[in-house]
């Protein structure tokens, strides 16, 4: 049945219990959640028969079509705020046919997406409620919207290129899909294409999922700014921050410090950006082009330049440039550039990982790294890697460099 052995079956499947079991609340911590879900999938993996997981698996786009249609008629909206709501009213509702929103829902019904209540009568779960919510509906609409394409055509089009690994940011997958030799960011900022890049920075703001924050995990205070921060420089320049989430959770994190705290962006990106804190000042900015603020005499650099899902964009040509910008600020022996993102093992790596860094691959000709890949790349730009950290369970890890 299985190339898992019975008794590792058995084993993981009594593991499960007996975490599941701990009290009222049985997620004792992220990393007990993680190593519970990686027991269940292996008891799963063993109950299912090939032949059956890899058919249901081929079927699998079916269950994103169903969920991105409904999204666009705003089922997920109708059906959270209605105990019970009809497949016909819905229809009404969206002006669409009754049978079709049947066949849809019976998928998202059978996954667990939507509660079924009867004949044609729909109600939330948990899952209809996420899915409905802001930072959920950026995710699907900018991964469906942009990624389905280069997907489709990433089997022909590694074909014709004797399956070289991409790294060429205007000639890739994302490129052939959209008829275009502009890199995905440059193509995605383009007027016409507002709606997406509005999605992916929705998106952005929410592509940790709820996987612990790095400053819950990791000693921040005490390794960046033990006796608090005083100087007129800035405390955290946040690189490429999108609409000032990371910042916001920052300051939330230490409300005690001063700051001055900077918000770097393109400008589009920073008049999307809610109401953010007095202490921030945003600045418009160009990866590749400007340099990371600086701060006044005689500091003249920021404490902390912060990047996260920044460096998984680009292909290593291009990282070494972004680094030579930012080394240009720093200041050495009071500087730290703090990267938040994946740091893949060599073996045993996570699903979601790897799954990410082939997104990185279809849509930005980029890629993840791991902490062999993480070195070259950082010592080769005259970095100094002064520690790679790793969180509980499977979120991004931090890396401190310095000059």
């Amino acid at each position: 049945m299985s190339d898992v052995p019975k008794d590792e079956v058995l084993e993981n499947a009594s593991h499960i219990v007996a975490l599941l079991s701990r009290g009222s609340d049985p997620f004792i911590s992220e990393e007990v959640r993680v190593q519970a879900l990686k027991a269940a999938n292996l008891v799963t993996r063993a109950l299912e028969k090939p032949e059956d997981g890899l058919i249901k698996f081929a079927f699998s786009p079916t269950t994103w079509m169903a969920i991105r249609v409904c999204a666009q008629l705003d089922v997920f909206d109708l059906i959270t705020k209605n105990e019970a709501i009809s497949a016909a009213e819905i229809a009404k509702i969206g002006n669409a046919d009754e049978t079709l929103i049947r066949r849809l829902l019976r998928v998202l019904t059978a996954a667990g997406f939507v509660a079924e209540k009867g004949d044609g009568l729909y109600g939330p779960t948990h899952w209809t409620v996420h899915i409905n919510s802001r930072l959920a509906q950026g995710m699907l609409k900018f991964i469906y919207d942009s990624s389905m394409l280069p997907i489709a055509q990433s089997v022909n089009w590694l074909k014709e290129r004797g399956y070289q690994n991409p790294v060429d940011p205007r000639h890739g997958m994302f490129q052939a899909a959209n008829q275009t030799d502009m890199p995905t960011f440059k193509w995605l900022t383009v007027p016409e294409n507002k709606e997406i890049w509005d999605n992916a920075n929705t998106f952005f703001e929410g592509d940790r999922g709820s996987r612990p924050s790095w400053l819950t995990w990791f000693p921040t205070k005490e390794k960046f700014f033990p006796e608090g921060h005083h100087d007129e420089a800035p405390l955290l320049v946040d690189v490429a921050g999108g609409r000032g989430h990371d910042l916001m959770e920052f300051i939330g994190r230490y409300p005690e410090e001063p700051g001055p705290y900077v918000l770097q962006d393109q400008q589009p990106v920073l008049d999307s950006a809610p109401s953010l804190s007095p202490k921030i000042e945003k600045q418009r900015f160009d990866l590749f082009e400007d340099p990371p603020v600086k701060g006044k005499q005689p500091i003249c650099g920021a404490r902390i330049y912060f990047m996260k899902f920044i460096m998984h964009d680009y292909a290593d040509e291009q990282c070494m440039q972004i680094l030579r910008n930012v080394k240009a600020s720093m200041v050495k022996g009071y500087s730290y550039l703090v990267i938040n993102d994946f740091i893949l093992p060599d073996t045993g790596c996570g699903l979601l990982q790897s799954q990410w860094d082939l997104m990185m691959m279809v849509l930005l000709s980029s890629a993840e790294r791991t902490e062999t890949q993480w070195r070259t790349l950082l010592e080769s730009a005259g970095l100094s890697i002064e520690g790679m950290y790793s969180p509980p369970g499977d979120a991004q890890g931090i890396i401190v460099a310095t000059l």
